[in-house]
């Protein structure tokens, strides 16, 4: 029966509400500083990035995910180099669902780079569809593209079955992966690695197989070999699609100590004259270039080039056409005017586009640290890379003949047991026939015999035709043979001078069957040019005109000013006459000067272009007057008696009443868009004139209340 209310409470007692967890200190409710416990999580995001995601390892040369796509293909798939190529989706589907638990579309992006031929300097990945261009155009999708396993990969892969390395559980504990492959040869140096990880970035061009093989056996022969004697066989780094590398031996030595720094490379050209239109041969002036820097996409290059001929400024170069082709490699024609010096244009084209960049060069990878397997990031030298691949792949073939020998110390145990049964074959048969089973028999021939166990099981195990006499000499014969085998494992494991020779001998091997030659070019800093912006220019008589409102533009001959095209409300302040060669400059009322090649104003018959798109013109300035450096309107700077008097001066009048005398020589040459002072002005105060004036000249000033002063301008400061 339910119990009745008095006075609006419960017959019983108030119930007590219960303390919270937290309060009881109950449950896993710990408590901690914010900011210990942020940078705690930081750190480990960080450290996750710079181990498992950014940074190579100097042993093989990969990133986590590159190694898991080449574990997937070769273990998982079999898509060695002599498989049907497969759906690349099926490839990212294995690698992300066995392996790498991250998103599909970042598997396919590494996969589709191992295949590069541009950006691999030895692809991995033999790709068959659209991976990709060096125009610069993207990949198809991976369900349309298929691949398989490069030749050269299997380098990296085939001693896995040799027990060659360690093996962890992947994310799900449902199958082992390596730690890392047990690579063959210098896989970072030939392939180059780049990564951006928290704080620290990677960025290994890539270099040459063969000479990175013949400084790793320069290195096994004495290991205390310098930078610089190392360098006698890898000369610099070498890129998928040539190039000439113009960075002094001087800084690539450097670069190579300190692992950090950066390679000069521009592409290589040839000068051509010869152009075929199907059967007939026409003759025009023509520079090819045949390779580009290395990370240079085609594609954005020809629109710079383009850009560059259409603008008129660089009037030798009439035209660029890409040309390239399967047959032909890459090739982009320049069409440039007859009698144009090859070397000009290009030294424009240089100084202006992607031809020439650089490449930059920062050694931060994975290495061992001590013998319990742990990796930390470090920047190395050249030598120092090689000798930490060296180290490992002294260890992996360390490992690989002790398994060999493993293998071979049970095989000769067994063939042993096969011996000592047949010296007493017809006690054994008797045996077995009158045991019980496979077990019984077991025991019986272990008593019987000097077998142990796995003998016997193996002597059961044999098949009957096998206790022939020609049978035994073989397995007797098997067995001297592998006991020859196995004492010259012995004494080469023994020996670490005869496992480095071994160790040379195989790395020759490999240079010697996926080795070529150098494909990027050396050169010098002797090569480039100096820049000299005047040799483009292309002489021509001009007229400047500025009008008030702060409009510029250049034409040719003028007959009448007053005929000049302006806006409305608008009116023509200075018409100067120059060369294209020559200098105009800007004075503005905030006594700010801007200093510009007249080649560079807009030839037009119209308005013109604003003079705010030249210049940063401050607020509310607006143009006073306007000179030209052109020696035939505005004599150059002259000497009296060896002293320098720095040229013509102009006299500068403020609104309130400033005046000062400045020399034109600073502003003769060019200035940025932010120009430069020629007068410090008070509060609210402007300049309201600028002109030309002699010493022996005197100058009339009039102000507001219908005043005059009259000055000498040689007084005035």
């Amino acid at each position: 029966m339910a119990k009745t209310k008095r006075n609006g409470r419960s017959n019983g007692r108030p119930k007590k509400e219960k303390a919270p967890d937290y309060e009881k200190g109950a449950g896993d409710v710990q408590f901690t500083a914010i900011a210990g416990e942020t940078r705690r999580r930081y750190l480990n995001y960080a450290m996750s990035v710079i181990m498992s995601r950014a940074l190579p390892d100097v042993r093989d040369g990969l990133k986590p995910v590159q190694r898991r796509i080449l574990y997937t293909m070769y273990s998982e798939l079999r898509l060695t180099a002599d498989a049907k190529y497969v759906k690349c989706a099926r490839i990212c589907g294995d690698v992300v669902g066995k392996f790498h638990p991250h998103g599909d579309q970042a598997a396919y992006d590494a996969l589709v780079r191992l295949a590069q031929p541009f950006t691999m300097r030895a692809p991995l990945i033999d790709g068959q569809g659209n991976f990709g261009s060096i125009m610069g155009l993207p990949p198809a999708a991976q369900r349309y593209t298929e691949a398989k396993l490069a030749p050269v990969a299997e380098r990296l892969m085939s001693e896995l079955s040799s027990n060659t390395v360690d093996t962890r559980p992947t994310y799900d504990a449902e199958r082992e992966e390596p730690v890392v492959l047990p690579a063959q040869y210098p896989n970072l140096l030939v392939n180059g690695a780049t990564g951006i990880a928290v704080g620290m970035a990677t960025s290994i061009p890539p270099h040459n197989l063969g000479e990175v093989v013949k400084a790793c056996t320069m290195l096994i022969k004495d290991r205390t070999l310098s930078v610089a004697k190392v360098m006698a066989a890898v000369k610099g780094p070498d890129f998928p699609l040539g190039g000439r590398i113009i960075s002094d031996r001087t800084a690539l030595r450097k670069m190579y100590e300190e692992g950090r720094g950066s390679v000069k490379v521009r592409a290589e050209w040839a000068y051509d004259k010869e152009k075929k239109r199907g059967r007939v041969t026409e003759v025009q002036d023509r520079l090819v270039i045949s390779s580009v820097p290395y990370g240079v996409e085609t594609g954005p290059l020809l629109e710079v080039i383009g850009a560059i001929a259409e603008g008129g400024k660089l009037p030798q170069l009439e035209g660029v056409q890409d040309e390239t082709d399967e047959r032909n490699g890459l090739r982009i024609v320049l069409e440039i005017k007859k009698g144009a010096d090859p070397e000009v244009v290009m030294a424009y084209l240089f100084k202006h586009s992607n031809l020439e960049t650089n490449v930059s060069y920062n050694a931060t990878c994975l290495v061992p640290d001590g013998d319990d397997g742990s990796l930390v990031p470090k920047r190395c030298s050249l030598t120092e890379m090689l000798l930490f691949f060296l180290d490992f792949r002294f260890a992996t073939v360390k490992r690989r003949l002790e398994h060999r020998l493993a293998q071979l110390e049970r095989r000769i145990h067994i063939l042993k047991g096969y011996a000592i049964v047949f010296d007493g074959l017809d006690k054994a048969l008797k045996l077995i026939r009158g045991s019980t089973g496979k077990a019984d028999a077991r025991q019986k021939l272990v008593k019987a015999f000097p077998l142990d166990e796995e003998q016997a099981n193996a002597v059961l195990e044999l098949q009957l035709y096998r206790i022939s006499t020609l049978e035994i000499d073989e397995i007797r014969e098997e067995l001297a043979q592998r006991e020859a085998e196995a004492k010259s494992l012995r004494t080469l494991l023994k020996s670490p001078k005869k496992l480095w020779a071994l160790v040379g001998k195989e790395l020759e091997e490999v240079g010697e069957k996926f080795g070529d030659r150098r494909r990027t070019s050396m050169g010098s800093l002797e090569e480039v040019a100096e820049f000299d912006a005047s040799a483009y220019i292309v002489k021509e008589n001009a007229n400047v005109v500025v009008t008030r409102d702060g409009w510029i533009k250049r034409q040719g001959t003028i007959s009448d000013v007053s005929k000049l095209r302006v806006r409305e409300g608008d009116a023509p302040l200075a018409v100067l006459p120059a060369s294209t060669l020559d200098t105009a400059v800007l004075f503005a009322s905030d006594g700010v000067a801007f200093s510009f090649g007249v080649d560079q104003i807009p030839q037009s018959t119209g308005y013109g272009e604003p003079l705010s798109k030249f210049f940063k013109l401050g607020d509310g300035a607006t143009v006073v007057s306007a000179v030209t450096t052109d020696p035939r309107f505005t004599y150059e700077d002259y000497t009296v008696r060896g002293a320098p008097t720095y040229g013509p001066h102009l006299l500068v009048v403020t609104e309130q009443g400033q005046v000062m005398r400045v020399s034109l020589s600073p502003f003769r040459e060019r200035s940025t868009k932010s120009g430069r002072k020629y007068c410090r002005l008070s509060e609210g105060d402007r300049v309201v004139h600028c002109g030309f004036a002699e010493p022996e000249d005197t100058a009339f000033l009039a102000s507001r209340d219908a005043r005059i002063i009259h000055i000498k301008v040689k007084d005035v400061p």
